[in-house]
């Protein structure tokens, strides 16, 4: 059953130098509990460019993926211990990625959901920085 929820997806990034980055967006999603995993679907609108990307993030097994197609387009797999390769499509073209997955942790409490996914994130050329997603999930009052 899919079922509207509060979503919130925090990012954070902190680059060689230690200079750190945090974003997070709030918004109203789809999720729905399929066996073991736990899919959440959302639209998120560049508020400058007003450009859409729509996103799916799927968390099971120990493992996530992200899938992200509009404005950005990229799919990030996710799983400790293994290394994955991505490409991370912008309107400037393409970027190689590498993503090494430090840790993931679940917890379902009563109808919310926390999730975290710490990890390496390394361009081509480029130094490697720490990075991590974070999510909330809660029910909409009605």
């Amino acid at each position: 059953m899919t079922t509207e929820i509060w979503l919130t997806v925090t990012g954070e990034q902190k680059d060689s130098d230690g200079r750190a980055d945090r974003n997070a967006v709030q918004c109203r999603a789809l999720y729905e509990k399929r066996g073991q995993a736990h899919i959440f679907t959302y639209r998120e609108t560049d508020p400058e460019s007003g450009a859409v990307t729509e996103s799916e993030m799927v968390f099971a097994d120990n493992a996530c993926r992200i899938l992200r197609k509009g404005a950005v387009t990229t799919t990030m797999q996710f799983s400790p211990g293994r290394e994955y390769e991505c490409m991370y499509g912008t309107a400037y073209g393409e970027i190689p990625m590498k993503i090494d997955t430090k840790r993931i942790a679940m917890k379902q409490i009563g109808q919310n959901f926390h999730a975290r996914v710490s990890y390496t994130l390394s361009f081509v050329g480029g130094d490697p920085m720490d990075c991590a997603v974070t999510i909330k999930a809660e029910p909409i009052d009605t």
